[in-house]
Order: structure tokens, then C-alpha cells, then sequence
């Protein structure tokens, strides 16, 4: 009689090796795709050498110049996206990676001082008088400090879900970038991320609500059909989502942000001159609408776009498709032909 514990040995010996080519397979399929979106990320990029340091940027459109500060995790890549509005609608794009991400190294610039700085140098290289600043969440701090330490060079300013003031830690309300880098878990999680949104955006569109909106059940089904029915915006979200991937080249940039967060020093709102835009979501969960009307309130020539029924990503919504517009059309209001290259 043949023993049975050999054919059970065989058995869990091809589970393993089966296990074990699958495993082999999936991490080929990941190592293929870093490789590849990595390669694209640095063909449509340009490295400038600028006295703080070498800068990732990128330029599209034709007209007054805008330099955008990108949100965390991000990149030029991310800058752009919330650019490219702009520069259909006649303006010229400059989209930098700030310092920590993809290849802006993290000495370029440590403090929103030192970006703002850094920018500038980077504005003066490409032969730039001045800009409007478009800063979102956590890249609103940098071009906050670009207008305040520059204003001559600046001449309008938009914040789109911006911090405003240092926020205390809160263990019951973490910041939205520190609870995405817990859940991305580094490339493979920020992988995942872009083939769940593709697969299944009604999903992952959940799950961004819960992360960055107030609301119930009912708010959030609201929200995630009134995207879902929006072809723009389901191909803005997709975008969005492929800005934090691959995670690892944005993580020195994250990390240093979510440091620089909980040492903000506070903004003179009074002394902030340049003409400004807030544009925030009215069910943001993370930086009040209150605390944007604050500051917008202490600034002498300052007005605040809320937008109802959307929280931090305010460009997604049933209340959001006019969102581009109405930045475009604050910004034709105030370029007089400046900052063209």
C-alpha cells in the first residue's frame, strides 16, 4: 500500500511552487509597470539647475504665467493636472515637482520658505517676471510664502484646499496625506490604488469620500454617482490617483510635508496684499471652511469660492464642474498681461 502521507507531501510541495511562480508573476507585473511609469515620468520632465538646487518642472500653454504647488504625495505630474485648465484657457503653466518629490531632490528646499525661494529661482531661470500662484492642500503654504516674501513678482493667488495654520496632531482625525501613505503601503499599495480605480472607480471613489469628506451614507452615495455620471471628473479622479503612484520617489517629499505641517509658523493674513482666491469643499473633513473664512476675512483683497456638497477634493462633485472656470475667470481678472514669458 503506497503511503499517504507522500501524496500529501506532493501536494502542499505544488501548492507552494504554485504559490511561489504567482508571486513571482505578480511582482514581474509590478516591477514592469514602476519601470515603465517611472521611464515616462523622466521623459516629460526637465531638470533645472537653479542656485537652491536642482528642479523638476515641467511648462505648457501660452500666455500670463502660473506656477502651481502640488499637494502631497505629488509631483510636476500632479501640478500639471490641476493646470492643464489653465493652460487651455490661455495661460502659461509652469508645474514644478517641490522638493522630496520624484527628482526635486528634498535639499532644494526643507521649510515652505525655502520653497518659495526655490521657485522663484526656478521662475527667474525661465526669464519669468512674475506669476500667479496656484497652491493646493499641502503645497498652499509654499505659494503662500512665495507671495508674502515676493509679492512683486506675484500678481494674484489661488488656494485650493489649502492649510492655512498649523494643525495640531488629532489621533481621531489624522491628515488626509498621512492616512493615504499608511494605506498606499509604499509602490505595490499605490499600484493597487491605480488598477482599483480603473476597475472599480464607484469603489475607490467611496472610500475617497470617507477619507476626505463629511457626510453620511446618503451624501456619499450622492457624491460618488454625481462623479461616476461626469466623464470629466472620473477621468480627473483616475489622473489624481496616478499622481501618488509609484509612492516611493514622492515619500521623501510626504514625509517632510507632514513635518513642516506641525511646525507652521503663522501667516500675517493682514500684510498679504496679492488679490486671492480660496476655493474650498464645504464638507471638508479635514481643513475646516472656517478656517478659510478666517483668514479670508484678516486679508484685504481676498473672496472664498465654497463649494457645497464636496470636501477636500474640490474639484469632485455635483457642485464642482465650474470650479475651473471660475478660477480662470478670477485670473483674467487680475493678469493685465503680466508674467508672459
Amino acid at each position: 500500500m503506497k503511503n499517504p502521507f507522500r501524496f500529501v507531501v506532493r501536494a502542499v510541495l505544488l501548492l507552494v511552487a504554485a504559490s511561489l511562480l504567482g508571486f513571482g508573476g505578480f511582482l514581474a507585473w509590478f516591477s514592469s509597470w514602476r519601470t515603465e511609469k517611472l521611464a515616462r515620468l523622466e521623459a516629460a520632465s526637465t531638470v533645472a539647475n537653479s542656485p537652491s538646487g536642482k528642479i523638476e518642472f515641467v511648462q505648457a500653454g501660452d500666455g500670463p504665467s502660473v506656477l502651481v504647488f502640488h499637494g502631497a504625495p505629488g509631483g510636476f505630474d500632479q501640478a500639471m493636472l490641476y493646470g492643464s485648465a489653465l493652460a487651455d484657457a490661455g495661460f502659461h503653466v509652469v508645474a514644478p515637482s517641490r522638493p522630496g518629490y520624484l527628482r526635486t531632490p528634498l535639499a532644494t528646499g526643507l521649510t515652505p520658505e525655502d520653497q518659495a525661494d526655490a521657485m522663484l529661482a526656478l521662475v527667474d531661470s525661465l526669464g519669468i517676471g512674475s506669476v500667479a500662484l496656484v497652491g493646493v492642500s499641502l503645497g498652499a503654504p509654499a505659494a503662500i510664502e512665495f507671495a508674502r516674501r515676493h509679492p512683486d513678482r506675484a500678481w494674484a493667488l489661488v488656494l485650493v484646499s489649502a492649510v492655512t495654520k498649523k494643525l495640531p496632531p488629532d489621533p481621531m482625525l489624522p491628515p488626509v496625506p498621512d492616512v493615504l501613505n499608511r494605506r498606499l503601503t509604499g509602490d505595490i499599495g499605490s499600484w493597487v490604488l491605480v488598477d482599483a480605480a480603473d476597475r472599480d472607480p464607484a469603489k475607490t471613489l467611496g472610500w475617497a469620500f470617507d477619507l476626505a469628506q463629511s457626510g453620511d451614507a446618503t451624501a456619499r452615495e450622492v457624491w460618488v454617482r454625481a462623479v461616476l455620471g461626469n466623464s470629466a471628473q472620473i477621468d480627473w479622479f483616475r489622473d489624481l490617483v496616478g499622481t501618488v503612484a509609484p509612492l516611493g520617489p514622492r515619500e521623501d517629499g510626504l514625509r517632510n510635508d507632514l513635518l513642516q505641517l506641525r511646525a507652521l509658523a503663522a501667516v500675517p493674513y493682514e500684510k498679504l496684499a496679492v488679490p486671492t482666491l480660496f476655493v474650498h469643499g464645504a464638507d471638508d473633513n479635514w481643513i475646516s471652511l472656517a478656517d478659510i473664512e478666517a483668514a479670508e476675512k484678516r486679508m484685504p483683497d481676498a473672496e472664498l469660492l465654497a463649494v457645497p456638497g464636496t470636501g477636500h477634493f474640490v474639484e469632485l462633485g455635483p457642485e464642482s464642474a465650474s470650479v475651473p472656470e471660475k478660477i480662470v475667470d478670477f485670473l483674467n481678472r487680475f493678469h493685465g498681461g503680466q508674467g508672459t514669458p
